[in-house]
């Protein structure tokens, strides 16, 4: 049953890491500060966390964080209840890959697999929330525009749309409509064997 999970999520992830808005290359983990986090972020795709093992059930994705954008400054975040914080403290620093998410990201081997990190380490922004107590939201910079973000079991993938990505031009009529095949020519016909 496990295996079928984790394949499942495993499909999940790499359906919602394909190509595009968002996948602008790996950020340089030892490099990053609270401005690296900064900007708006949309939910592009969510798994169960590989590492639950809950008793025939698995936890539904928040669908506040589904639908709204989150909003992150170097002092606040804004969007989902669950995520917002109005006077926030933040701190960056390098994890190793093994180790990731409070320690259940037991190697690097699932961290590439199901959750599509690459290298050996990631920049984590904690952000402590002032206004809620010790309210401590640990956001992982996967990519330059990509960050993973673990809550109550389930993996949030979020996006930040990139500058660079060209705005895809509208397919012109003619390139809409298919052109049919030529018809295939007759065959000839057989002669009998004589």
């Amino acid at each position: 049953m496990r295996s079928l999970v984790l394949a499942v999520m495993v499909l999940g992830v790499a359906a919602c890491s394909g190509p595009g808005a968002g996948d602008s290359g790996a950020a340089d983990a030892g490099a990053a500060t609270p401005a690296s986090f900064t900007g708006s972020w949309k939910v592009s795709g969510h798994i169960v966390a590989p590492w639950f093992t809950g008793p025939g059930f698995a936890p539904e994705a928040d669908a506040e964080i589904l639908e709204k954008t989150l909003t992150l400054t170097e002092t606040s975040a804004s969007g989902p209840a669950a995520l917002s914080c109005a006077a926030a403290t933040g701190a960056v620093e390098t994890a190793p890959v093994a180790g990731l998410f409070d320690g259940n990201v037991t190697d690097a081997g699932m961290a590439a697999s199901v959750l599509g990190i690459e290298g050996d380490s990631v920049a984590v922004l904690k952000q402590t929330c002032a206004d809620t107590g010790a309210a401590v939201l640990a956001y992982h910079l996967v990519k330059q525009d990509r960050l993973l973000l673990a809550r109550d079991n389930v993996i949030y993938q979020f996006d930040r749309p990139s500058a660079e990505a060209p705005a895809e031009a509208a397919p012109s009529p003619a390139a809409a409509t298919p052109v049919p095949a030529a018809p295939a020519e007759p065959a000839a016909p057989a002669t009998p064997p004589q």
